[in-house]
């Protein structure tokens, strides 16, 4: 019988992503097929346990929380505010339209909380409704509406591109210049010393640094230069190799003097390496905390990660992936290069004490009952606790020798994973009450259910879009967090073949969970 579930399990993924892979005029299913054919094998009598629903959202959501981590909180900071607004706008927004048609359809409250669940397909919220009331009439809705809902959200993003007469790369494009803005490209360039204030007076590498905020590779000088050395004086006509932004060598040109050809050859002893950061020694440290480098007179110049330079502060957290770029003498390369790793096959992917610790963390944290005055008791669920605890780890990198990051192979096949089980999961059990559910209701609720859903998404893609200038990639992650919606979330980011959909995602979904469980238990 256990062996028979598996079976199962596996044939349904396997149908999914052989339905998914045929085109038809360019559309296909892709991987929502998989749910589509979950639903059929449930109303066929096929069940899958609960459980595999709850451990397919657990890896799934840890590993997008970790991945969302670093940019759920430079999001927060950027625009996460008006993010989260708008979110609650929108689940607001159904929520009346709901209450207004049910009351012109005569529909009981029982009938209405499973409306709503089943239109935002937020199980977390259909629990708190039958903390609420046991009526069986909620649980029908929901299963009635629910698999109509996750097909039109999941499909909603191969819709929205034709929708609003866009192309989805220029738009993966315009966000990752929106990125380029907000961290500048850093070049690399020479300059002669040739300002005539250095004849009688000297400088050192450390103060034309700490003036410009660059950081200064190499020095080409008639004078000897111990390759070591922690800083070096300057002198007139000295030729040196800096790397900054733009505006930082704008001020290195003013204090120094003339830009120079790059081919100038240095005899400095020094090599210039780039290496991935793929040791637990380097990751989640700051670059302040690296004394390995400083004791032999290693520099980093560069930090480029996920396609974008960042400026290497003594504050910049290092993550797994990160490539650098170091200035070190050259006996010290073997040192430096072994230091950092610059081999992601190494880095210990199967190293499960963080998974399990992370996921156990959040568990705990969601099934904790959080009191607010005038509102109860609540909890942020099973889902919720765990992806704030995977955002916040994500984030801090380590805690002392333990490393939470994952490299992006592990992280890849525990994403794909979890939603290929929980998919399959919700599909069969959902398919099971389908001929029940409609027998019971008729259609009614599914018209308004879609109908609801159909008008509030056009109505607030064109606000996001045409007069609020949201990009789609943002879009589809609002909506796909709006509704707390994981499945939509994997096709979004599948469709615009971009991480983006889930950092904005990850930063209205903790706030919209909440606002969706409070919502469900006032209808009642």
């Amino acid at each position: 019988m256990h062996l028979e579930i598996i079976f199962q399990l596996f044939l349904i993924i396997t149908l999914g992503y052989i339905v998914g892979s045929i085109k038809i005029k360019g559309f296909s299913l892709d991987i929502s097929a998989i749910l589509i054919v979950a639903l059929v094998a449930g109303h066929f009598g096929v069940r899958l346990p609960e459980e595999f629903k709850y451990f397919g959202l657990a890896i799934f959501i840890y590993s997008v929380g970790l991945q969302s981590g670093p940019g759920f909180f430079e999001t927060i900071r950027n625009k996460g505010l008006k993010l989260n607004i708008i979110a609650a706008c929108l689940v607001g927004t159904i929520f009346l339209e709901i209450m207004v048609v049910s009351k012109m359809l005569g529909f009981t409250k029982d009938v209405q909380a499973g409306l709503f669940t089943g239109v935002m397909t937020n199980a977390p919220a259909l629990a708190a409704s039958l903390e609420a009331s046991s009526s069986p009439s909620i649980s029908v809705v929901f299963g009635l509406v629910y698999p109509f809902c996750i097909v039109l959200t999941i499909l909603y993003p191969k819709i929205i591109p034709g929708l609003l007469k866009v192309d989805l790369s220029e738009e993966k494009r315009r966000y990752e210049e929106s990125v380029r803005q907000r961290y500048p490209s850093i070049a690399t360039k020479n300059f002669r010393i040739t300002n005539e204030n250095f004849k009688n007076q000297h400088i050192t590498k450390s103060e034309v640094q700490e003036m410009t905020n660059t950081i200064i590779e190499r020095i080409e000088s008639e004078y000897p230069i111990e390759d070591t050395e922690m800083d070096h004086t300057m002198h007139f006509g000295d030729i040196v190799r800096v790397t900054g932004t733009k505006d930082q060598m704008d001020k290195v040109k003013v204090i120094l003097g003339e830009e120079v050809s790059d081919r100038v050859t240095f005899h400095d002893n020094l090599k210039v390496l780039r290496l991935l950061v793929t040791t637990k020694k380097v990751v989640g440290k700051k670059i302040s905390e690296l004394k390995e480098l400083t004791a032999v007179g290693a520099s980093i110049s560069r930090v480029r990660r996920a396609g974008i330079d960042i400026n290497p502060t003594p504050n910049l957290t290092l993550m797994l992936g990160d490539k650098l770029y170091i200035t070190v003498p050259e006996k010290f390369e073997k040192r430096v290069t072994n230091f950092i790793g610059n081999n992601l096959l190494n880095f210990p992917a199967g190293d499960f004490l963080p998974i399990s610790m992370g996921i156990l963390i959040g568990m705990s944290i969601g099934f904790i009952p959080l009191n607010i005055p005038g509102f109860g008791y609540f909890k942020l669920s099973f889902v919720g606790g765990i992806l704030l605890t995977a955002l916040v780890l994500g984030r801090v990198g380590r805690t002392g020798k333990l490393v939470w990051q994952l490299s992006p192979h592990s992280t890849s096949l525990m994403k794909t994973l979890g939603q290929l089980i929980f998919m399959a999961t919700i599909g069969t059990n959902a398919g099971a009450y389908l001929l029940q559910s409609i027998n019971t209701l008729g259609f009614t609720s599914i018209y308004v259910a879609l109908g609801i859903l159909l008008i509030t998404y056009s109505a607030f893609t064109f606000v996001m879009f045409k007069m609020l200038k949201y990009n789609v990639l943002d879009i589809l992650g609002v909506f796909s967090g709006s509704m707390t919606s994981t499945p939509a979330l994997s096709m979004a980011t599948e469709v615009c073949d971009s991480g983006r959909p889930s950092v904005a995602y990850a930063a209205v979904y903790p706030f919209a969970l909440i606002i969706t469980i409070f919502l469900a238990q006032a209808i009642l």
